[in-house]
């Protein structure tokens, strides 16, 4: 059985923040890698830049030439 979850360091020991699905004295093999607090900022930035990724604005057709670029209405 594999199961994900979380859990915080306290005080050398790992506190899970929900309860096991395991019976008592189970043997159980541990990987760690730490979590990134959450920067609401970042966290919304990071949603913008994936639904830019998803819906892109598509290219112009033509390029715009020198005068188009330049002209002003006088």
């Amino acid at each position: 059985m594999t199961t994900e979850m979380t859990a915080t360091v306290e005080n050398g020991i790992l506190r899970p923040d929900a309860a096991l699905p395991f019976p008592d004295q189970t043997r159980v093999k541990l990987t760690i890698e730490t979590v990134e607090a959450v920067n609401p900022s970042l966290a919304a930035w990071n949603r913008l830049l994936k639904l830019i990724d998803q819906h892109p604005i598509g290219e112009l057709t033509g390029k715009f030439s020198r005068d188009e670029l330049y002209e002003r209405d006088d």
